[in-house]
C-alpha cells in the first residue's frame, strides 16, 4: 500500500441536533439509530479529515445521508471551508420533483469548491419501483443535461430497475453504492444478487462503487467478501470499478476497526491486479467519474 495514491469516492459527516431540525423529516432521517451504538453521535469535518489522513487521503467526496434535503448540502458547506481534501458533494435530492431540482442545480453548481458532482437518491427506501416512475426518469435527464451523476442507493430487490433506468437516461453516469447490500447471510440469494448485477453491468453507464463492505459481516474476512467483489470486477470491468470508505458507517465493524482496515481489506480483495489496475480502483476512476479535474 506504500505510496499509492487514494482518492475515497465515499465518506459522510453529520450533526444529530442539525438532523432532527431539517424540515422535510423523512425515513432517512432515522440514521444514525441509537442502536448504531459505535457511530450514534456528531462526526466533524475535522475528524473525517484526521481518519482519512491516517492513510495520506488528501482528496475525497461527500455523499448526501438524507434524501430531498438540500438544507443537508448548506450544513456541510459551511463545515467544509477551508477543507481542501474535500473535492466535490453528492447532494440529496429527489429527482422526481422537478422544480426543485433545478432550483438546487443552479444554487450548488454556483459552489465552486468543492465541486457539485451529482445527486443520489435513497431508492431502497422508497417504494420498489419509484425509480422507474416517469418523473423520476425525466428528472435523471435533467441531471444529465448538467453533465451531474447519479449514486444508485439500491438493494437486491432494486438493482433488476437499473438496466432499465440506464437505458432510458444513457447519457448519464451512475454507480452503484455499496454493491447494492448484497444479502450476505443468505447464501441462496448469492446468484440471484450476481444474475442482477450482471444484467446492470451490460449498461455501459453504470459504475460500481466497491464500498460499505467491513462493516456487513460480523467476524468479517476478505474471504467473505471476495466471491462478492470477484463478481463485480469480472461484470463491470476495472475501468468501472472504485474505491469507496463509507466513513464513518465502516467504523459498525465487528471486531472494531480503524480507517486502514478498509483500505487494507480492498488490497486484499484485488491482490492479483496489476498495480496500474489498482490505481485505477484506487484513484483514477473515481475522479474520472465525479468529473473531478486531474
Amino acid at each position: 500500500m506504500s505510496g499509492r495514491k487514494i482518492f475515497d469516492s465515499h465518506f459522510h459527516i453529520f450533526d444529530l441536533e442539525v438532523r432532527d431540525a431539517y424540515p422535510n423529516q423523512n425515513i432517512s432521517m432515522g440514521f444514525p439509530a441509537p442502536e448504531q451504538k459505535a457511530i450514534h453521535r456528531n462526526h466533524t469535518a475535522d475528524e473525517a479529515e484526521n481518519a482519512l489522513a491516517t492513510m495520506e487521503i488528501k482528496e475525497a467526496v461527500f455523499v448526501q445521508c438524507y434524501h430531498d434535503c438540500p438544507e443537508e448540502i448548506d450544513w456541510v458547506l459551511k463545515q467544509f471551508q477551508g477543507k481542501t481534501f474535500v473535492k466535490g458533494f453528492v447532494a440529496g435530492l429527489d429527482p422526481a420533483k422537478h422544480d426543485k431540482l433545478k432550483e438546487n442545480i443552479e444554487k450548488f453548481s454556483k459552489v465552486g469548491s468543492p465541486k457539485f458532482v451529482g445527486i443520489r437518491h435513497l431508492i431502497g427506501l422508497e417504494d420498489v419501483d419509484y425509480s422507474i416512475q416517469d418523473s423520476f426518469i425525466q428528472g435523471l435527464k435533467i441531471l444529465a443535461d448538467h453533465g451531474l451523476t447519479f449514486d444508485l442507493h439500491s438493494y437486491p430487490d432494486t438493482i433488476h430497475h437499473i438496466p432499465t433506468i440506464a437505458e432510458k437516461v444513457p447519457n448519464i453516469k451512475m454507480v452503484i453504492d455499496h454493491i447494492a447490500k448484497p444479502y450476505y447471510h443468505d447464501q441462496t440469494a448469492f446468484k440471484d444478487w450476481c444474475d442482477k448485477m450482471s444484467l446492470a453491468a451490460q449498461c455501459p453507464n453504470v459504475y460500481c462503487k466497491l464500498s460499505g463492505l467491513i462493516n456487513e459481516i460480523p467476524d468479517w474476512s476478505a474471504e467473505k467478501f471476495q466471491p462478492y467483489v470477484e463478481h463485480c470486477l469480472k461484470v463491470f470491468g476495472v475501468s468501472r470499478c472504485f474505491y469507496g470508505s463509507d466513513w464513518p458507517v465502516c467504523n459498525l465493524a465487528t471486531p472494531s476497526i480503524q480507517y486502514r482496515d478498509v483500505v487494507e481489506l480492498l488490497e486484499k480483495l484485488t491482490i492479483s491486479l496489476s498495480e496500474t489496475e489498482k490505481d485505477d480502483i484506487f484513484y483514477n476512476n473515481a475522479k474520472k467519474f465525479y468529473n473531478i479535474d486531474q
